[in-house]
């Protein structure tokens, strides 16, 4: 699996896995743990990647702003890690 793809799924299932985070500092912490558990053959320095992408995207949905899945709208068509990969 690639990068793109966990930051995809990553930010997609926040409203689930961030559920009563409150600041983008503690959803890195959250979000370490969780994909170190579920993908301990990645490095240390890709799992950071991927949290800073999904903290990135939550924060420019407005994620932290009004709560827990402030900003997510159900919309599952959107790439959300534009800007990573030029093909599109």
């Amino acid at each position: 699996m690639n990068l793109k793809t966990l930051i995809d799924e990553t930010a997609n299932r926040a409203d689930e896995t961030l559920d009563g985070c409150t600041n983008p500092s503690e959803a890195r912490s959250i979000l370490l743990e969780l994909l170190a558990t579920e993908h301990p053959e990645l490095q240390q320095t890709d799992l950071r990647k991927i949290v800073d992408q999904v903290t990135a995207i939550l924060t420019n949905e407005g994620f932290f702003e009004s709560g827990p899945g402030g900003g997510w709208e159900g919309g599952g068509d959107d790439d959300e890690s534009d800007g990573l990969d030029g093909d599109e």
